[in-house]
């Protein structure tokens, strides 16, 4: 054997997502000059990164190389110790390869996420949430559900309460909502509020969502009703102002020629007069009709998730049912990670919506809309994200979703 190898540190300890350096040490044992490849070996090779692959030593010289092992912060690394191995191979003599061993041992680290699925809800005092508490990290998540609301209008009840993640893996849980009674609204009101997973020594995982509450009574049926009230109060006015006084003016002129012609008469006996009757003409009341929206359709959502690399371009779409019309009245757009870059929305190519991602000040940015959006039947929703950077040090890319809520028209053909 012509070389001998080794490691100065005999055991490491590393934190996933982070680098660390180790020094190994490589003798030519030999009385000749000898050149060496240096290569990882072991499971962690892709960990490891040898800075001088290739050496050339003299004979009974030693030189010390850096090697950088870099574990990924993803659930698939486990915690634990595990070795780090590194073959020197000698150009010269392949078959008198040796390997050089360490010890590393990984820490746990946390990386737990809520991921809402309905992060609007449209509902006068309840709603049901359902959203997925995910673990992308290399430890077993215990975590207990909390709704939190400063300003304590809405509270609510989860069902698990409680949810054990196994890593790599995600559980699905309904949070059901109430918000506190409004007796008069006139218009819509927004409640955002904040579910957090909580588990003690451990950072929690917090999610967004909203609750939008329509008015109790809507502006424009106020405003018919009020102009309705107008109306019937204009014709009462009419009535005492103008009908009733023209109707007793004429009674009265009626009584004065009968008593005229009563002063005139010859007869000794003056005929009994007819009493004089006036009849009013009826006056037909004025009921207002029920205002009532029009709700046709069934309420549906739809949402368009694009998973993208740094400085690329990607987009997903979905296509309306053949026949049916889609009513758009609500759009989210979700950046959980706060990446950056643009996300676009199109229908057939037509650019809808444009967002700087990072320009949002929420991880859910709402955009309502007064007027419904119309996508005709088998018309193409196009969600296009550029990514420019990832928001979490240890993201490979952007992760961006929009969530398209409306009502779906059947369409007759």
């Amino acid at each position: 054997m012509s070389v001998q190898v080794w490691f100065a540190q005999d055991e490491i300890s590393v934190q996933p997502g982070e680098s660390t350096s180790l020094s190994l040490a490589v003798e030519n044992v030999s009385d000749r000059t000898e050149s060496y490849t240096v290569i990882p070996a072991g499971l962690t090779a892709a960990w490891t990164t040898v800075t001088r692959p290739n050496i050339t030593l003299f004979g009974g010289s030693r030189d010390v190389i850096e090697v950088v092992i870099r574990p990924p912060a993803i659930h698939s690394t486990t915690a634990g110790p595990t070795a780090v191995a590194v073959r020197v191979i000698p150009q010269g003599v392949p078959d008198d390869a040796v390997v050089a061993e360490t010890i590393a041992t990984v820490t746990p680290f946390d990386d737990r996420r809520i991921t809402t699925l309905q992060p609007v809800q449209r509902g006068r005092r309840r709603a049901t949430y359902e959203f997925m508490v995910e673990n992308h990290g290399n430890n077993l998540a215990s975590c207990r559900l909390h709704l939190v609301d400063p300003s304590e209008r809405v509270d609510g009840t989860f069902d698990p309460p409680a949810v054990g993640v196994a890593p790599g893996a995600a559980s699905l849980v309904r949070l059901r909502l109430t918000a506190q009674r409004s007796f008069f609204r006139r218009t819509e009101r927004q409640l955002d509020f904040e579910i957090e997973a909580t588990e003690q020594d451990h950072p929690p995982a917090t999610g967004r969502a909203t609750l939008i509450q329509p008015p109790t009574i809507p502006a424009g049926s106020l405003a018919k009703a009020l102009g309705v009230a107008a109306v019937v109060a204009a014709i009462v006015v009419a009535w005492a102002a103008v009908v009733r006084p023209a109707i007793d003016d004429a009674a009265a002129d009626a009584v004065d020629e009968r008593l005229a012609g009563a002063d005139s008469s010859t007869a000794t006996t003056a005929p009994e007069a007819e009493p004089a009757t006036t009849t009013a003409p009826p006056v037909s009341a004025v009921v207002a009709e029920p205002i009532t929206a029009d709700e046709s359709g069934e309420p549906v959502s739809y949402r368009i998730a694009v998973d993208v690399g740094i400085n690329q371009d990607r987009s997903e779409s979905l296509s309306i049912e053949p026949d049916s019309e889609f009513l758009l009245t609500d759009v989210v757009f979700q950046n959980t990670n706060g990446d950056l870059g643009t996300a676009q929305l199109l229908r057939n190519g037509e650019l809808l919506y444009e967002l700087d991602l990072g320009a949002m000040s929420s991880a859910n940015e709402f955009q309502p809309r007064v007027t419904p959006i119309p996508f005709g039947p088998g018309d193409n929703v196009v969600l296009a994200v550029n990514c420019l950077a990832a928001g979490r040090t240890t993201g490979t890319g952007c992760e961006i979703a929009v969530l398209l809520g409306g009502r779906l028209v059947p369409v007759d053909r």
